[in-house]
């Protein structure tokens, strides 16, 4: 049985591109949320930093997070990282090792 993927992916903005970015982000969510193995997909934005945000997602196995790098609106996201990131994305791939509750 497949083991169930969290992700979790920390992006910043560049200066003068946070609404930009938080719009596209926030654009993301329900055609991921549509996919076959998306169990959640939320973004996070930081109340210190507002440049700074955060997807938390979760992910029925690594071969379905794996199909949706490869939908079109992701394929957008990295074409789109010099325009809007200040760095590199920082992604985390995790297996949860506890039952869901």
């Amino acid at each position: 049985m497949a083991k169930q993927l969290t992700v979790i992916a920390h992006l910043v903005a560049k200066p003068g591109k946070i609404e930009d970015t938080r719009t596209f982000l926030l654009s993301l969510i329900t055609k991921t949320r549509a996919e076959p193995g998306c169990v959640d997909y939320d973004l996070h934005q930081d109340d210190a930093n507002p440049a700074e945000f955060t997807f938390y997602e979760n992910w029925t196995s690594r071969a379905e997070w794996d199909k949706h790098m490869e939908m079109p609106y992701l394929k957008e996201f990295a074409a789109r990282k010099s325009e809007l990131f200040a760095v590199e994305p920082h992604i985390r791939l995790m297996t949860m090792i506890s039952k869901r509750a």
